[in-house]
């Protein structure tokens, strides 16, 4: 990517975050990686987590996670942030989100885990952290 153009931000959501750490330890070296509902730690619920994958926050550019505060989908508990943060050595930060609406499905994107309903907000974490 950073051929076309630079600066090189990462996006990836929920399952893909796994996938967005697995690109980091192959070697892929964006300039920010954003990660939403993300599998960041071994407390978010799922044994394969960013943190596991890496091993090291080496690797880690600069992050932004973002996640609800009441995401109940069991692979992305916000109990895994904290240890994700704490993890980054100072590589990562957090933006929470509140409100929206849920249903009973956790793990959908039309739930808390998607950040139902909180479109716009949910962009300009992505659109402030993304530009340079």
């Amino acid at each position: 990517m950073e051929a076309l153009k630079r600066p090189v931000t990462i996006v990836a959501a929920s399952a893909g975050t796994p996938r967005a750490a697995e690109g980091l330890r192959a070697g892929a070296r964006p300039d920010r990686l954003i990660l939403t509902s993300g599998f960041l730690s071994r407390k978010s619920g799922s044994g394969l987590s960013v943190a596991s994958i890496l091993g090291s926050p080496a690797a880690l550019p600069p992050t932004l996670v973002i996640h609800h505060r009441q995401d109940a989908c069991r692979f992305t508990s916000p109990a895994g942030v904290a240890p994700f943060i704490a993890w980054s050595k100072g590589r990562a930060t957090v933006e929470w989100l509140s409100g929206g609406t849920e249903n009973d499905k956790p793990c959908r994107f039309d739930a808390h885990h998607g950040f139902a309903g909180q479109d716009a907000e949910l962009v300009a974490h992505i659109v402030d952290f993304a530009s340079p």
